[in-house]
């Protein structure tokens, strides 16, 4: 995902500019400034820019005062300066301000798709490879597939978290990115009411990495408009779900809440023994331990990747006897929690133990 701001006060360049990246750069969210000003809003306004192309004769604030600006908030996007005028003391004048590349206008689309191509490390190989999340996200919404859906999320974000190598805040940034484009797409009065918390999840991911102290909120922030989002699906197609997707939709919903038999069966519309029995034909599962298992698994991923305390883990999962939790936690992996939270710090990428088999904790 990559977000550009256009800098041109010219509607025909502008739109030029435009079609250019939307044609060669896929994934690519583009925003336009006829001004300085309006520029300088932008860079205010976002919580990420990866590229801006500016023209340097715009109107007040001038190209030069809008890099000026931008750098003293933001050194790492890539600035691409565009101009008709050759004077040399001009492009000295950029080098100062970290500019990426100077083109005279007219420039021809080979060759700024070529530079912009270039300055953004543009892989076509990983760019496959977030197209492919692109449509995996925008079809498990579509289709309703909220266990699938929260499978991803911890996918993604766990997976960002576990991983040493590189700048894991781009992998979770490129997922929240998308998600922001699927709540933009729903329409302005939807992306009022839930665009505030994931760009605010998005600013803190951007400043202070990923931190243990900032897994929960992230976790949480993606839940909470997940449950938006899969609630609109859901009001949609809820004549055409069977009881069974009814009942594993709540369950999702409701996942850090407290979760009976009798509370999703009234939710299913049918009685609590006839879903018990229907819901382990159709899942192989039984409705608690299915509950548990869901629960457990988060469960795991908070002992792992957050700081949160094994009691307060207990509580945010609607179990109000931290003993009990540490009971069903060790009946569902032969570990108490603080155990497995050692294993995993002290072993972050071994696989966690099946229940029922021993488990030796490395020495300090």
């Amino acid at each position: 995902m990559y977000n550009f701001v256009i800098v041109e006060d010219e509607h025909i360049e502008s739109e030029s500019l435009r079609r250019m990246i939307s044609e060669h750069i896929e994934n690519a969210t583009i925003h336009e400034a006829s001004t300085g000003r309006k520029a300088i809003q932008m860079i205010d306004q976002l919580n990420h820019i990866d590229m801006i192309l500016v023209d340097i004769n715009i109107p007040l604030p001038n190209g030069r005062e809008v890099i000026e600006y931008l750098r003293r908030k933001n050194d790492q996007t890539k600035v691409i300066v565009t101009t008709a005028n050759d004077d040399f003391d001009i492009v000295r004048s950029m080098l100062s301000l970290k500019v990426d590349d100077y083109l005279l206008k007219p420039v021809k689309q080979s060759i700024m798709t070529d530079v912009i191509k270039k300055v953004l490390h543009y892989d076509e190989q990983d760019n496959q490879v977030t197209r492919e999340l692109n449509q995996k996200v925008f079809s498990l919404i579509d289709d309703g597939d909220y266990p699938a859906w929260h499978e991803l999320v911890f996918q993604t974000i766990d997976g960002a978290y576990w991983d040493k190598s590189g700048d894991r805040r781009q992998t979770i940034a490129d997922f929240l990115a998308l998600l922001d484009q699927y709540v933009t797409a729903q329409g302005d009065k939807f992306a009022a009411s839930h665009s505030a918390t994931l760009k605010g999840v998005m600013r803190d991911v951007a400043s202070r990495g990923l931190t243990e102290g900032l897994y929960y909120r992230i976790l949480r922030g993606v839940f909470t408009l997940s449950e938006a989002l899969f609630e609109r699906v859901f009001k949609s197609a809820a004549p055409q779900g069977d009881f069974i997707e009814r009942a594993r939709y709540h369950i999702e919903k409701n996942i850090f809440s407290n979760i009976t038999l009798d509370d999703i069966a009234e939710r299913a519309f049918v009685s609590a023994c006839y879903l018990s029995r229907a819901f382990k034909k159709a899942t192989g599962t039984g409705f608690s331990t299915y509950v548990a298992n869901r629960k457990i698994k988060i469960a795991k991923s908070l002992l792992q990747f957050s700081d949160l305390k094994v009691n307060t883990i207990a509580l945010e999962l609607a179990y109000q006897d931290a003993k009990y939790f540490c009971r069903i936690f060790k009946k569902e992996t032969n570990m108490s929690p603080s155990d497995y939270r050692k294993l995993m710090v002290f072993n972050p990428q071994v696989a966690p133990p099946e229940a029922g088999s021993s488990v030796v904790l490395p020495a300090r």
